[in-house]
């Protein structure tokens, strides 16, 4: 495997569910966010569908696939995260992927699919 290609398999459920976690609390903070966010968020300790050993497991997977970033911010914080736009896209492919709607792509090849005439 070339280490420039990207991950480009779907997630697992477990990590998938971390990012979309992420990717929901990045969203809320910059909504209610009175000055400009710097995009990092507190660790996500819990998810109701996750034990808390899987979730530390998703964390370094993500770390390691590069679809999380992290930052050591001193003592108060510990460490914080950031969805990376490698991880966004891995989510959205996995997204796109459970569900059963055709994308745009699959859309513009069908060109074999048949269309009544107009009477």
């Amino acid at each position: 495997m070339n280490p420039f290609d990207v991950h480009t398999e779907p997630l697992d459920e477990q990590n998938l569910q971390v990012l979309l976690a992420y990717s929901v609390r990045a969203a809320a903070v910059k909504a209610v966010a009175e000055e400009k966010a710097d995009g990092w968020l507190e660790r996500i300790d819990s998810l109701p569908q996750i034990n808390p050993e899987d979730l530390t497991r998703c964390h370094g997977q993500l770390i390691a696939f590069g679809f999380l970033k992290f930052e050591v911010s001193g003592r108060s914080h510990g460490l914080r995260y950031q969805l990376s736009d490698r991880g966004r896209r891995a989510m959205e492919l996995s997204c796109r992927s459970s569900s059963n709607e055709p994308t745009d792509d699959d859309l513009a090849d069908d060109s074999s699919a048949e269309y009544p005439e107009a009477a």
